[in-house]
């Protein structure tokens, strides 16, 4: 009994390890290095996206998605917006921002689903002074790169056309598989801090609906996990 009761300790602990937050202490270097244990959520995403028709023959349909980062593992909420009142915590204030160039790979018809494939690269930005504006689009990439990730997608849309009337048509779910390329380091209050390293994967979910003016074509909310460590 004594064995299986210390067998249930140190797995209780094991599982706080994984779900714990990750410490902001500094290395010797004076760098705060964010880094997310396997399987938890490293940041979480508000955003818009604006579907493009292709440029011209043989070309491939584009897709340019964008927002912000409304948490990030490691930081407090004062430090990802430029504000402490939540109620103006918002693309305005963010701090972090992110944009999504990719193309189109292929579309699979599935009865009322459609499936895309897509390929690109995502980067997160940080704007000491924010000023995002979803009414244009590139005040979410005028920032400094911080993170510039390999990108893979799958879309699944609910078109609704067997029944348009039912409630939720429209709707789509996202899975990204990002592995990071590129990592900078950001200032914060005269503190240096990195947001994860090369090698780090992510894989990413987002929720979205139509919008209710278009363009945009769409827009989403979502969060990231880490599914592997660079080393």
């Amino acid at each position: 009994m004594d064995s299986f009761r210390k067998l249930q300790v140190v797995l209780v602990l094991c599982c706080a390890v994984l779900v714990a937050p990750v410490s902001a202490q500094p290395d010797n270097d004076g760098l705060h290095r964010l880094t997310t244990p396997v399987g938890g959520v490293a940041f979480e995403v508000v955003g818009q996206v604006t579907n493009l028709p292709p440029a011209g023959p043989g070309q491939p349909a584009t897709s340019q998605q964008y927002g912000y980062l409304s948490t990030i593992n490691g930081l407090s909420a004062d430090q990802v917006f430029n504000t402490p009142i939540p109620t103006l915590q918002n693309e305005t204030t963010a701090r972090f921002t992110f944009f999504t160039d990719a193309i189109t790979e292929r579309v699979i018809s599935n009865g009322r689903l459609r499936v895309v494939n897509r390929t690109g690269t995502t980067s997160i930005y940080f704007d000491a002074s924010s000023g995002g504006d979803f009414g244009n689009r590139d005040t979410f990439r005028d920032g400094v790169p911080i993170l510039v990730m390999n990108y893979r997608q799958q879309v699944i849309l609910d078109t609704g056309e067997a029944s348009p009337s039912v409630p939720g048509s429209g709707t789509f779910t996202v899975m990204n598989l990002l592995s990071v390329a590129d990592v900078s380091s950001f200032e914060i209050g005269g503190e240096r801090y990195q947001m994860g390293r090369q090698q780090d994967q992510f894989r990413q979910f987002y929720s979205g609906v139509p919008p209710t003016l278009a363009p945009p074509s769409g827009v989403f909310a979502g969060y990231a996990v880490v599914i592997d460590r660079g080393q």
